[in-house]
């Protein structure tokens, strides 16, 4: 898919924002402080990405008036930057809400090497590898990928843009590559956060029934090798999860999360966003985790059912030892 591409000052213009810098410089992409390149737009909004902005490679960056000080690149003056972040990815996001795809299910008919069940949609651009069997009512959006081998039961959901390996299972009613929770706040009202990235899933992956994983807001939200999924387990954007970590049913974790390689996550867990778990790390049953665990181990986060009072100052002794 070709890239969209504005000059920085039709960006500023969009943005209603005070552009500083080579107003022709061409963008072509929406990244990360750390991921940009000369040819990338980048945002900052948080101070603890503030030595991401020092260091950036970005073409320019969307930045508060507070911190131009900090910008060693072109920068795009806004009042408010994740309101202006959200914006920006309507203008690079190609929108396919506004058509219906086109079923191309008729062109892998002939293909013995490939099992198609009935009522099954298959987008544009879609390949298919060498002994992957699609069972009825699955939906596969436009340029996704299935590796050799990879076996998809009924009514799974496939958006498009996704990266599947080979000799996967994904059971049931999940959904790959759906939107996140991304809305910034402005005034009485949300902009919208357009997903521009995608989902990765490596070789030897399986995933329960009713999972959902979301594609990225830039970058790739990436599965990795061996790992394996329980029911209703929901991996939001961004997140990497490590080769063969498994995780228990109806755990939640939030966006732009890294799990390491080899970890057990028992089920009913409760992960924040932007955190780090360290390799061989196992998190029993009902943990609700707020911050990165940096040591391989065993730990615990499930509370005993206490009178609230009583469970403020159970609570608070746990926070202090776990603190220490």
């Amino acid at each position: 898919m070709s890239k969209k591409t504005f000059k920085l000052s039709e960006i500023s213009n969009f943005l209603d924002g005070k552009l500083v810098g080579d107003g022709s410089l061409k963008i072509s992409e929406i990244s990360s402080l750390k991921d940009a390149t000369i040819e990338s737009v980048s945002f900052f909004y948080n101070k603890k990405f503030l030595k991401d902005l020092k260091n950036t490679s970005a073409g320019a960056i969307l930045v508060s008036k507070d911190f131009t000080d900090n910008c060693n690149t072109n920068y795009i003056v806004v009042s408010n930057v994740h309101a202006a972040y959200a914006k920006l990815t309507q203008l690079f996001f190609e929108d396919k809400r506004k058509n219906l795809s086109h079923d191309q299910s008729h062109k892998f008919s002939e293909n013995k090497d490939i099992q198609i069940g009935k009522n099954v949609f298959i987008g544009e651009n879609v390949k298919l590898g060498k002994g992957v069997r699609i069972n009825s009512g699955c939906f596969i959006g436009d340029n996704s990928i299935i590796g050799n081998d990879t076996y998809l039961h009924p009514n799974v959901c496939i958006y498009p843009l996704t990266v599947i390996g080979r000799n996967n299972i994904i059971h049931a009613n999940s959904v790959i590559g759906s939107d996140g929770l991304g809305f910034a706040k402005k005034k009485d009202s949300w902009e919208k956060i357009e997903h521009l990235g995608y989902v990765e899933l490596k070789d030897d992956v399986e995933i329960g029934a009713a999972c959902t994983i979301d594609r990225a807001s830039l970058g790739v939200t990436l599965i990795d090798k061996g790992v394996k999924l329980d029911n209703q387990v929901h991996i939001a954007h961004n997140c990497s999860i490590g080769k063969n970590t498994m995780i228990g049913a109806k755990t939640a974790i939030a966006g732009s999360t890294n799990i390491g390689d080899d970890c057990l996550i028992g089920g009913g867990c409760g992960i924040v966003d932007n955190i780090k778990v360290e390799n061989n790390v196992r998190i029993n049953p009902m943990t609700y985790l707020t911050k990165s665990i940096k040591k391989s181990g065993i730990y615990s986060g499930g509370s005993i059912v206490l009178e609230h009072a009583k469970w403020l100052k159970h609570i608070t002794i746990q926070k202090k030892q776990f603190d220490d």
